[in-house]
């Protein structure tokens, strides 16, 4: 017995080695397998690629050509639509400085600007004394805390910087009322010239 496995062991591989020889080549053969596979489905994936490009690049030519026409044609369109528009727009502007000019000759009367000067004048005088019966309310109510009045400064600091403010909106309108009530002068007709001497 021991001959025999002397013999084995001299002659031929043992069943662990063969086992060993054998799993090696499996690993091989399938990695080979694996690689033929991948370059074989790349080499699918080209070909069927390069016949979807050839079949849809094969009528290209006319069907460029007719775009182009149609490209041309709707430049064409786009021109004579963009030379519409802004006809559109100059009627309309004129139609508008037209309507506008009637509104502000309604809107310059002098009898209209000195009805609604007087009712922002009654508007601010009423604003300043709201504002007056506020500053003697808080007054008031100082009088009546005890403790530290400094905010009653900074109150009657606000209350004065708005007084002020609607005094001079007040005079701002009474201003423009009165000169809405002086006479315009008379515009030069279109064409005049000024006498050199």
């Amino acid at each position: 017995m021991k001959s025999e496995t002397q013999d084995s062991e001299d002659g031929a591989l043992s069943e662990e080695e063969r086992l060993q020889l054998l799993t090696t080549a499996g690993k091989r053969n399938r990695l080979f397998i694996l690689a033929l596979a991948g370059v074989l489905g790349s080499l699918m994936l080209v070909s069927v690629g390069l016949n979807i490009h050839s079949v849809f690049s094969a009528g290209d030519g006319p069907r460029i050509q007719a775009l182009e026409k149609k490209l041309l044609q709707l430049e064409q369109q786009l021109a004579v639509q963009q030379t519409a528009l802004s006809n559109q727009e100059e009627l309309l502007a004129s139609q508008q400085a037209s309507q506008l000019t009637g509104l502000f000759e309604r809107a310059e009367n002098p009898y209209t600007i000195a009805e609604v000067s007087k009712v922002l004048q009654a508007q601010e005088r009423d604003y300043q004394q709201v504002m007056q019966g506020l500053k003697a309310g808080m007054r008031d109510l100082a009088n009546m805390l005890p403790g530290s009045r400094s905010w009653l400064a900074d109150y009657n600091e606000m209350i004065d910087r708005a007084e002020l403010n609607s005094r001079q909106r007040r005079e701002e309108i009474q201003a423009w009322s009165e000169k809405a009530q002086q006479p315009a002068p008379a515009a030069k007709p279109p064409g005049t010239s000024v006498d050199p001497g």
